[in-house]
């Protein structure tokens, strides 16, 4: 297979010298695929502001921390090495796009041999461009995934990557935007690449575990409560969701974005509550994003 590095796709590896481009085979198509094929490990997904800075660069790292302290093998790396390879691909990468960056940060258990890499610690870039108009303006079509679940909610490993994607190609629907795993009970937990918020009367519904601690709908439910809106740490049966008025998904990347659809029950999107926070949270964005060498200095 040749060797390729598209013009919207990097891959990088880290080593105490810092960030360096190396080039993925084509049939992969994207930077994050190629990494289908290394040791698995534990991961991280950021977003560029201002093509330097970061929002929650510390809250990822400590997540990045806790996983790698949760995951079946040892993983070794060097934080201070890691930090300084991420903010050298993202200045590299949104350099070489015109745009803002997407990032995906591994730990690895091994070196990534299969790449011709010799190092534990990679990073997909992509080219950033926002979530499309038509989601913003009326919301995104979301499905169940029932049978689907992380297998440690609390570690965020790469080998539930291919799991989720498979398991989308056998049974999702190819249209939706997002899939929605459920407990064994029929719970809603969260989404396969977000955190899921229904609003009910004004007031937010999220799963109290069983779920990814996602560092963006932390922000946003720390935002809720300091404008006052009642925040309920409790799980919703999917029979209930038609009682519902509002959802939300969080993530890292793409920060707050209206649901309008979830199987067959229709919510207002973009409704008050999600507009609201959506807007506090771009504004928590504009203030807290720093650059990764004043990290310490940001509240997340």
């Amino acid at each position: 297979m040749p060797n390729t590095t598209s013009r919207e796709q990097l891959l990088f590896f880290g080593d105490a010298e810092g960030a360096h481009v190396h080039p993925f085979p084509a049939a992969f198509g994207t930077a994050s695929r190629a990494l289908d094929v290394v040791a698995p490990g534990v991961y991280e997904g950021l977003r560029t502001f201002g093509r330097t800075r970061f929002f929650g660069l510390r809250t990822h790292l400590a997540r990045l921390r806790e996983s790698a302290a949760g995951f079946k093998k040892e993983l070794a790396y060097d934080e201070e090495a890691l930090v300084r390879t991420l903010d050298a691909a993202a200045r590299e990468a949104t350099q070489a796009f015109d745009a803002e960056a997407r990032l995906r940060l591994d730990i690895t258990a091994d070196t990534a041999a299969a790449l011709g890499i010799e190092s534990n610690i990679l990073i997909a870039a992509s080219a950033y461009r926002g979530v499309p108009d038509r989601i913003r303006g009326e919301g995104a079509r979301v499905r169940t995934a029932p049978g689907l679940q992380r297998p440690d909610p609390a570690v965020k490993t790469s080998d539930f990557i291919p799991l989720r994607e498979a398991w989308i190609c056998a049974h999702g629907d190819p249209e939706a935007y997002e899939h929605v795993m459920l407990s064994e009970d029929r719970m809603i937990l969260e989404g396969t690449q977000s955190n899921l918020v229904l609003v009910r009367d004004g007031e937010l519904y999220h799963a109290p575990r069983g779920v990814l601690p996602g560092v963006t709908v932390r922000a946003v439910i720390d935002l809720a409560r300091a404008a006052g809106v009642v925040v309920h740490d409790r799980f919703v049966p999917v029979e209930e969701l038609s009682s519902f008025h509002e959802a939300f998904m969080t993530t890292s990347v793409r920060s707050v974005v209206p649901v309008q659809w979830i199987d067959e029950c229709r919510f207002e999107a973009p409704g008050p509550v999600t507009r609201r926070l959506s807007s506090l949270y771009d504004e928590l964005t504009a203030s807290d994003a720093v650059e990764a060498s004043n990290r310490e200095s940001a509240r997340y």
